[in-house]
């Protein structure tokens, strides 16, 4: 425990060095802060954006408008990146448990700072919670603490995220395999948040039309997915910085083969029986990234930096399976090539640019909006701007009685 404690104050420590302190993101302020601060407590919870609910957002954002506007912005990154840190806490946990504390350390620090989840938004926590969730569903805790939280997270993965369907097989296939009451419960729990997710979807009660661009040719997400997924999940996007979807110069066509070959050797390695490989559990958690991957494109239909969550953490957490130490000297280089790979990876990718560049400051902005409900009495709303204007457009709405 000693050790978890450590790493999951590593953990927050790092992931507030992300930033975002002073900044409000897209969907953070013109969905989640606006509701929060205009609506009733209640209301925002069955309020859907883009097609699904945000239930644990929701949640968090109605805790951050108790509290002065002025902090919505270092609340939300804050309150963010401590979860964060607190769901790689329970992967590190669970990885300990079936791969062993070497292992583990790199699985929970890559998804501590996962890639592609650049800034601390609460909009986004969607991502590493359903990576967390896939790895409590592989877990059966022998503590009763940490076996709640095995049920809890996955529960609540669903509950804010269309994308925590993807638990569902997941949660069969153990029910499959084991065939008692703890398999069938890691399945029930997971209906509310199908059911809340699914049914005004199908019904029309929500849809999705941000963005949109399905993609419904098998080849074309495929393709994709391997030029743009799999290599970015071991070099990361700082050094990857060309889109799939245009054509690559050359140092990207060198670096994306690169990439490739990466989790090409390690298979090899174990094949080669230099590693201790956890086969089964490598080719689940490779699946769960293709499947997530495939499911994510197809749907956008293009790339997008907060889709490589479900894409880079499973590949490396199967690249880690079947890279553990062997008995020899030379089956511990495999490993430690990986560890100190992944390592330069993820600093080099702590704070790539793009994500928050240009981002209004939000205590200027704050300071600007109570200057103008101060100076018109009866003004009750004031629209602020909290994207990189008017490129993107994305503004909240903050009510001058909590201004004045």
């Amino acid at each position: 425990m000693t050790t978890l404690r450590w790493a999951g104050l590593g953990f927050a420590v790092v992931g507030l060095l992300r930033g975002g302190l002073n900044s409000v993101w897209a969907e953070d302020g013109q969905e989640f802060l606006t509701d929060a601060l205009n609506l009733p407590w209640y209301e925002p919870f069955a309020t859907p954006f883009n097609g699904y609910f945000h239930t644990v957002a929701r949640t968090c954002f109605a805790f951050i408008a108790l509290f002065p506007v002025s902090w919505a912005a270092a609340l939300n990154a804050s309150v963010a990146a401590v979860l964060t840190a607190l769901l790689a806490v329970a992967v590190t946990a669970a990885a300990r448990d079936r791969l062993g504390t070497p292992a583990a350390l790199v699985i929970g620090a890559t998804a501590a700072v996962p890639m592609g989840y650049v800034p601390n938004t609460l909009a986004q926590l969607q991502f590493p919670l359903v990576y967390a969730g896939l790895w409590m569903l592989l877990w059966t805790p022998p503590r009763p603490s940490a076996r709640v939280a095995a049920v809890v997270v996955p529960a609540l993965a669903v509950l804010n995220s269309i994308l925590g369907l993807l638990l569902v097989p997941v949660a069969l296939l153990r029910l499959a395999r084991h065939r008692d009451r703890d398999a069938l419960l890691r399945v029930l729990v997971l209906l509310p948040g199908a059911a809340l997710q699914l049914v005004p979807l199908l019904l029309g009660g929500s849809r999705r039309d941000v963005g949109e661009r399905p993609v419904l040719n098998p080849v074309d997400v495929a393709h994709m997915y391997l030029r743009w997924g799999v290599p970015r999940s071991f070099l990361g996007e700082a050094w990857l910085t060309q889109p799939a979807t245009q054509s690559a110069t050359q140092p990207d066509r060198l670096l994306t083969l690169l990439g490739l070959a990466v989790p090409a050797a390690i298979v090899a390695v174990a094949l080669l029986r230099l590693t201790r490989p956890r086969w089964r559990l490598a080719a689940l958690l490779a699946g769960f990234a293709a499947g997530a991957g495939a499911f994510q494109l197809a749907v956008h239909g293009s790339p997008e930096g907060r889709y490589l969550v479900l894409i880079t953490l499973p590949n490396i957490a199967a690249a880690v399976a079947l890279a553990l130490p062997g008995d020899s000297l030379r089956g511990t280089v495999p490993f430690v090539a990986l560890a100190t790979l992944l390592a330069a990876v993820n600093i080099a990718n702590l704070r790539p640019g793009g994500y928050t560049d240009g981002l209004p400051r939000w205590d200027t902005t704050v300071a600007a909006a109570r200057a103008q409900c101060q100076a018109e009495p009866r003004l009750l709303r004031v629209t602020v701007h909290t994207a990189q204007w008017p490129v993107l457009g994305w503004e909240a709405v903050l009510p001058c009685d909590r201004l004045r």
